[in-house]
């Protein structure tokens, strides 16, 4: 059986993306951020006002890794978040 999971695209500024990521992301979700040129897949460990842990586990890079979101917010392009409610995706537009 599968079970497919709610998707929400959202455009946002910045400054948006960090308060969803302080209010909305738990431990045990899942994020996918593209900052920059940089693509970084994980589940997360911890959220401290917007500071995440993530466990990393892809084919090129294993191991946590910790992200102040709020000090790369200008660099910001994209973040996917996945929780038990589905699936939201946010795109950083110009502030």
């Amino acid at each position: 059986m599968i079970i497919l999971k709610k998707t929400e695209n959202v455009c946002a500024s910045c400054d948006e993306i960090c308060q969803y990521i302080n209010e909305e992301v738990k431990s045990g979700d899942t994020v996918r951020l593209s900052i920059g040129r940089v693509y970084i897949p994980g589940k997360v460990v911890t959220n401290n006002d917007g500071v995440i842990q993530i466990k990393i586990d892809s084919e090129m890079i294993k191991g946590l890794t910790t992200i102040d979101v709020e000090k790369l917010k200008e660099h910001l392009i994209e973040v996917e978040h996945e929780c038990e409610d589905g699936i939201c995706v946010l795109e950083a537009t110009d502030d």
